[in-house]
């Protein structure tokens, strides 16, 4: 063989690497592509001690070959927590911290009597025929049910121009609850025109009020994702009651004075009727001794 010939199946064995180059170049964009493509993902509330139900959607004119369910919380180990073959629920672990609380609907996972530690990331795989996989991501935040709020009225006060009052509302809890407030019956959202002053945690509700208002329920709203308890409270009896109280204060001191009078007045009569009777005449009778008297009786 010479020169020239070698030379030409060098040539021809690059050119024909160049193909398997390119398949290769291919699959591996196509890798990196697959790899950017988003999984959908989906925000799920429950309530404690409810249920909820994580639905999955297989693309249509697919069959599903198994889906594999698994969770997480926080930083926590990922945990394979049921599988279904398309014909029954198995679960790897029946003895993990969901014990029963698991079913399967169609495709969907079904948790029942939820725990505050159920909260987490729940990662469905779908394996579809001949050999695709698909995937689902749900994350699953529990709520403790909304207690009753409860309204205190701080400082309020009565005049000929209206009542001022400071609301608050209480609610307890161990999760940040949104709180507002609304007027009238049926509640109604405030109204700019009003004189109101909101506090920036919407707890506190500062009010003045013009004398007989038509609207005086206030009406309090505790909220979480889940659940609402909403309270009232009728300003009039409040302010009522703050008026009648000044009313009374007054009456207590008139009467104190009236009282203190009388005891005054009766001390300095019997006081009076004490004094000697002779006591002026024996001033009077005094002789002089000194000369003639030039007193007249």
């Amino acid at each position: 063989m010479n020169k020239e010939e070698e030379m030409k199946m060098k040539f021809t064995g690059r050119w024909s690497s160049v193909p398997i180059l390119l398949l290769e170049l291919i699959s591996f964009m196509a890798g990196i592509l697959i790899s950017q493509a988003k999984t959908p993902s989906y925000q799920v509330n429950g309530i404690l001690g409810g249920s909820v139900l994580l639905s999955v959607d297989p693309s249509p004119g697919t069959m599903v070959k198994k889906i594999e369910w698994s969770f997480s919380a926080g930083t926590a180990e990922k945990i394979q927590v049921a599988e279904f073959n398309g014909q029954k629920l198995e679960r790897p672990d029946p003895s993990d911290r969901f014990k029963q609380r698991l079913e399967i609907y169609n495709t969907s996972l079904s948790i029942q009597a939820l725990e505050l530690n159920d909260s987490g990331s729940y990662e469905a795989r779908i394996t579809r025929l001949p050999a695709t996989q698909e995937d689902w991501t749900f994350f699953l935040t529990v709520y403790e049910p909304v207690p009753e709020p409860k309204i205190w009225s701080v400082s309020p006060s009565s005049t000929s121009e209206g009542c001022n009052v400071t609301l608050q509302c209480e609610v307890s809890g161990r999760e940040n609850m949104t709180v507002s407030w609304r007027r009238g019956n049926p509640p109604q959202d405030l109204s700019y025109s009003e004189r109101y002053q909101l506090a920036p945690d919407g707890r506190t509700l500062n009010l003045s009020l013009q004398p007989s208002p038509p609207d005086s329920t206030f009406t309090c709203t505790a909220s979480n994702p889940v659940s609402q308890r909403s309270v009232s409270v009728d300003l009039q009896s409040v302010c009522q009651i703050e008026v009648d109280r000044d009313r009374w204060m007054w009456l207590v001191c008139i009467g104190l004075l009236v009282i203190i009078a009388a005891c005054a007045g009766t001390w300095l009569w019997k006081r009076k009727r004490k004094r000697p009777i002779g006591r002026g005449r024996t001033l009077l009778s005094y002789r002089n001794t000194h000369g003639p008297s030039n007193w007249q009786i």
